[in-house]
């Protein structure tokens, strides 16, 4: 867009530090007057905290709410993976899904409790024991890289670490985080360490702090932070918030109370350099008892405010620079002073009257930005403390800016007449500015674009003079390129496998989008206000704007999708190895996303030998989301060698072939995103069978298992609450619960009495792996205990010992041999049995390495005159994934249904 001329060094420096003023500008929940109060809280204070952590819901929630709502602190959290390998307690989402789920669920917590959001590149490959194996997965360098980049680029006063780094973490991703953020803490300050990043223009950091949580303190945390304050302003005490932002988390079930009263968190200086004490491990959080709440402070030693950098900056400074650097000190105290002034003068019933005075406010700092040209800045020392000066100065502008707009009761909004653009489309784009205050202000406002993208205005695009209470838009064409790339998050590998066999993602080279949540939305509105002689400049994502009937208005990105895409279904089908059945059903969905109709040919391409009916299909798709559903009938040759096939839908359309579909990721908490995979169905094939049973399935959390039931050829059916209530149970010969059903289905825990008379009166009872409601509840037939920790064996290739080999679930029909433990995905299993009573028998042992055997993996059980049956091998990850082993296991689990006495 055209910039206007009226540009001062004070919008300048923010539009040359990119960094501190992008993340100042971080939505937040809040708008109104208590927008304006929060933002004012923000003016003047200099401080910065960096909280690191393992996973999406390690953070101490607590943290933030008092320090960046209640002091004005820019703190951000640095989870080190976006939590792929956890479970999903809201959806069937696992592996890259359910880290883009949990991603967008730390945003959504971070838009309530004010702080920013860091990322490194870590795959969260699922739990580990130690930190040893954590470093197996992520090379220990790599890793220490990226945090140390995160600190150089975020540049924190303070780092908190959420782990110690020790034994007592428990999971070995939580002690690696610990070891790697008191590693980063040296390393950022050390010019030797990561010297590509100097090269890239990031400048070496000392953080001037060093805490992790007062839980691991062995004689007293140093810090207590008062989180139970009420804040009157908000109507809630910040560890409310806290509990609210914690809640946030709801696939990993967070869900807690927002109890009102004194509430406080605690933390442990130490010096990065001493080696971690080691002590048993205590619980996640609270207050110590005895401790005084308020005491000590995270920012002992360290200057809070530009005026007390700059003066010392200028004690340091050699005598031709002394003056100038004192005369800034002073700008920057007078500005304080009267930052300090306009918050006691804010009215929240009329925010628009300390307008003036932010506008004074601007211009001192900007005659502050004046006195600062960075490319003359020495090298060394000096240099690098004016330099950190001038990015905490470009923070301090940007948030200005920020308060004045709130203040002025400004609203920008950026509404696209579409939210699915296709490459070579054309669309409509309104940039409007809302006054709701007393005084006009100027606006110039115009499109934000990737390269390649074209705007053309719909009439003049001249500056907007907007009245009190009036709303001015200027309306725009924006036209997307024809090789314009679909929007996926950038931190998605369209690879099959991990870069260099780690679990790391594949970072792009563009350092202003590595570490952030998410790219830039594609398109964005800009806006450029004179508010009181003072210049604002803002940006704005696009959304199209919709009603709906139940639930009124909602709003929705944009994203630029293929003008077709193609999905094969299923993902993944097994074909028993000497099975009758050799005919596969596939379904090719496609879908158009085009303004125009389309024309072209759909085929579903097979290995040599395989034939396709229909072999291809025309097709004609109407413009704007048309769709069509092809069946394809595929049958296998007779002879056919176990192993993977692999199954391609393709389309063409003119020139252009097409291969690809995406998934939507979307929940009403969390923003949408597009996930594009291969049109593709896998079929493995091997040796499994199945008896002739019917079954029953309750459904748990993120349960795909009984689409695997599908790939046998059993005949099942979800069982509801009125069928577990009531229903006809005895037309099944086995039922089986999805994981974790006790603790997601209130339905089952009320009538799980019926599903024991199921097994005493002749059926089978399979029960997958719960938590620790299950033996609390007293769920089984006998008393039955959980480990704390819980008992699992995180490696996939850990052996397995038969402690009962000629069990029928080990024999029959599925001869279960070491080769069916092969091939096993993220981990063998958790949540085992560690204790039991009655005539449960336990067939298999397992361990990690060094650990010893663990024998509550499955169980056997006679009751009554049927069976009952408890399993904490994770085939729910098994399965999706295709693993021959698992498959014949499973089958053999319910196949014990067919013949029950054999197994009793």
């Amino acid at each position: 867009m055209h910039r206007p001329n009226l540009i001062p060094a004070l919008l300048a420096l923010v539009l040359t530090s990119g960094a501190a003023a992008d993340l100042a500008a971080q939505s937040t929940a809040y708008d109104g007057a208590a927008a304006t109060g929060l933002a004012l809280r923000r003016l003047g204070t200099a401080a910065r905290v960096l909280h690191i952590g393992a996973h999406p819901d390690d953070e101490n929630t607590a943290l933030f709410a008092p320090l960046v709502l209640g002091r004005g602190v820019d703190a951000a959290y640095l989870s080190l993976t976006r939590g792929e390998g956890g479970q999903n307690g809201i959806g069937p989402e696992l592996g890259t899904a359910l880290g883009l789920i949990r991603s967008e669920e730390l945003l959504a917590a971070r838009r309530l409790d004010g702080g920013d959001q860091l990322f490194t590149r870590a795959i969260d490959y699922g739990f580990s024991k130690n930190a040893e194996e954590a470093f197996r997965h992520w090379p220990r360098d790599s890793l220490l890289a990226d945090v140390v980049e995160a600190i150089r680029t975020y540049r924190p006063d303070v780092v908190i670490s959420v782990w110690s780094g020790t034994p007592r973490d428990g999971h070995g991703q939580h002690q690696a985080s610990g070891i790697v953020a008191r590693d980063a803490v040296l390393a950022a300050a050390d010019p030797s360490r990561f010297p590509e990043q100097l090269d890239a223009g990031l400048r070496p950091h000392a953080t001037a702090a060093f805490y992790w949580s007062g839980r691991f303190s062995e004689d007293g945390p140093d810090v207590a932070l008062a989180t139970g304050t009420l804040d009157p302003l908000l109507g809630r005490s910040y560890h409310q918030i806290a509990m609210a932002s914690r809640s946030l988390h709801r696939s990993q079930d967070m869900g807690v109370p927002q109890a009102p009263g004194p509430r406080g968190t605690a933390f442990d200086r130490v010096d990065p350099a001493d080696p971690p004490p080691v002590g048993d491990r205590s619980g996640f959080g609270g207050l110590p008892r005895g401790m005084e709440i308020g005491t000590g402070s995270l920012f002992a030693g360290v200057d809070t405010l530009l005026s007390r950098r700059a003066d010392a900056i200028a004690a340091a400074a050699d005598p031709a620079r002394r003056g100038g650097l004192r005369r800034l000190a002073t700008m920057l105290r007078d500005y304080e002073a009267r930052a300090e002034a306009i918050r006691a003068a804010f009215n929240p019933l009329d925010p628009g009257s300390i307008v003036p005075a932010l506008a004074a406010a601007a211009a001192q700092l900007e005659s502050a930005a004046g006195t600062f040209q960075e490319r003359s800045l020495p090298d060394g020392p000096a240099g690098d403390a004016l330099r950190d000066l001038h990015f905490h100065l470009a923070d301090e502008v940007a948030e200005l800016a920020d308060a004045l707009r709130k203040a002025a009761n400004v609203t920008l909004d950026v509404v696209a007449g579409d939210e699915l653009v296709v490459p070579g489309q054309t669309f409509d784009l309104e940039l409007s500015v809302w006054n709701g205050g007393t005084d006009p202000i100027e606006a110039e406002a115009g499109p934000l674009l990737p390269p390649g993208w074209t705007a053309v205005p719909v009439g003049v695009a001249a500056p907007l003079v907007v009245g009190p209470g009036e709303r001015v838009a200027s309306a725009w064409r924006v036209t997307v390129p024809a090789d314009a790339d679909p929007t996926m998050p950038y931190f998605v590998d369209p690879s099959p496998t991990p870069p260099g066999g780690h679990d790391l993602y594949r970072w792009p080279d563009d350092p202003e989008i590595r570490g952030r949540p998410f790219a830039p939305d594609p398109v964005r509105g800009s806006f450029i206000l004179r508010i009181a002689d003072a210049f604002v400049s803002e940006e704005r994502p696009a959304a199209r704007v919709g009603v709906d009937p139940r639930s009124g208005e909602f709003r929705r990105p944009v994203r630029v999708v293929p003008p077709v895409s193609v999905a094969l279904g299923p993902d993944l089908a097994v074909l028993p190895l000497d099975a009758d059945r050799r005919t596969l059903q596939l379904t090719a969905r496609v879908r158009s996303d085009a303004p125009d109709s389309l024309r072209g040919q759909l085929r579903l391409e097979a290995p040599p030998g395989w034939i396709v009916r229909p072999d291809r299909v025309p097709l004609v798709l109407a413009p704007g989301a048309g769709e069509r559903t092809v069946s394809f009938d595929v049958v296998a040759p007779q002879a056919l060698a176990p192993g993977e096939y692999a199954l391609d839908a393709t389309v063409r359309i003119g020139d252009r072939t097409y291969i690809r579909g995406y998934d939507v990721v979307d929940y009403p908490h969390i923003a949408p995103h597009h996930l594009y995979r291969r049109a593709r169905t896998t079929v493995e094939v091997f040796d499994v069978r199945v008896a002739d049973v019917r079954v029953g399935y309750v459904r748990g959390a993120g349960d795909g298992v009984p689409e695997a039931l599908d790939q046998l050829g059993v005949d099942w059916e979800p069982l509801d609450s009125n069928d577990l209530a009531s229903g006809d149970l005895a037309r099944f010969d086995v039922i089986v619960t999805g994981i974790r059903a006790y603790e997601v289905r209130p339905d089952l825990a009320a009538h799980n009495r019926r599903l024991l008379d199921f097994a005493r009166a002749g059926g089978t009872v399979v029960v997958q792996y719960n938590k620790y409601e299950f033996p609390a509840g007293g769920f089984a037939p006998w008393p039955v205990t959980i480990g704390r920790p819980h008992g699992r064996v995180t490696d996939p290739a850990a052996p397995v010992t038969a402690l009962v080999p000629g069990h029928p679930a080990l024999t029959t029909p599925n001869l279960i041999r070491p080769s069916d433990w092969a091939g096993w995905v993220q981990e063998r299993g958790l949540y085992f049995l560690e204790s039991w009573e009655g005539p449960m028998t336990p067939l298999l042992a397992m361990s990690d390495p060094g650990e010893a055997p663990l024998t509550g993996s499955v169980l056997v059980a006679p009751l009554g005159e049927g069976l009952y049956v408890y399993t904490g091998l994770a085939f729910f990850r098994q399965l999706p994934a295709g693993v021959p082993g698992a498959y014949r296991l499973f089958a053999n689990l319910i196949s014990l249904g067919a013949d029950t006495e054999a197994a009793r």
